[in-house]
C-alpha cells in the first residue's frame, strides 16, 4: 500500500475521531487532551480504533495500518491541542456565520484541514484540500465539499 493511501486512511480515521470528540461533551475533549486517567484514555482510543477497523457489510476491507495510526493520532492531537487557534483561523473565513453554527461534519473537516495546512509542512496544501473535499463528499451534505474547498483554500494564504 502506498504512503498516499496510508495518509488518506489516516485522515479519514482522524476525521472520525475528531468528529466524535468535538461533537461530544467537554469531558471527552479533556480526556484526549490530558490523556488522564491514562487507562481510560487508552481504553477510549483502543475501542475507537477497533470500531473503525472491524470489517462490516459496508466496509469489508476496513484497516488502519500502524503508520497510518500514528499519523492519524498526531493529527488528532494537533487539532485538539490547537482547537481555539484553529477555530479563530476558520472563523476569519466564514461569511455571516460563526464556527459554532457550522454543521458538525463541516466543522470537523475544517478543523482537520486547517490544522494540517497550517502545521504539517511536508503535505502540500492542495493535497490536504483534495482529501478534505473527498471526505466531505463521502460524509457531508450535498454542498459541503464546495464550502470546505472555499474555506480551506483561503487558510494559510
Amino acid at each position: 500500500m502506498s504512503n498516499f493511501s496510508n495518509k488518506s486512511i489516516a485522515r479519514e480515521f482522524s476525521f472520525k475521531l475528531i468528529y466524535k470528540v468535538l461533537c461530544s461533551n467537554e469531558n471527552l475533549l479533556e480526556l484526549v487532551l490530558t490523556k488522564n486517567p491514562k487507562a481510560e484514555y487508552e481504553r477510549f482510543i483502543e475501542e475507537f480504533i477497533n470500531s473503525c477497523v472491524e470489517p462490516d457489510d459496508e466496509h469489508p476491507n476496513n484497516q488502519l495500518p500502524s503508520g497510518s495510526q500514528s499519523f492519524a493520532l498526531s493529527l488528532c492531537e494537533g487539532v485538539f491541542t490547537n482547537k481555539v487557534t484553529l477555530e479563530e483561523e476558520i472563523g476569519k473565513r466564514l461569511h455571516k456565520r460563526k464556527v459554532h453554527q457550522l454543521e458538525k461534519i463541516d466543522y470537523a473537516l475544517l478543523m482537520l484541514g486547517a490544522y494540517e495546512i497550517t502545521s504539517i509542512e511536508d503535505t502540500p496544501r492542495t493535497v490536504v484540500i483534495d482529501e478534505m473535499i473527498n471526505l466531505a463528499k463521502k460524509f457531508g451534505s450535498a454542498d459541503s465539499y464546495s464550502f470546505i474547498n472555499g474555506t480551506l483554500d483561503s487558510v494559510g494564504k
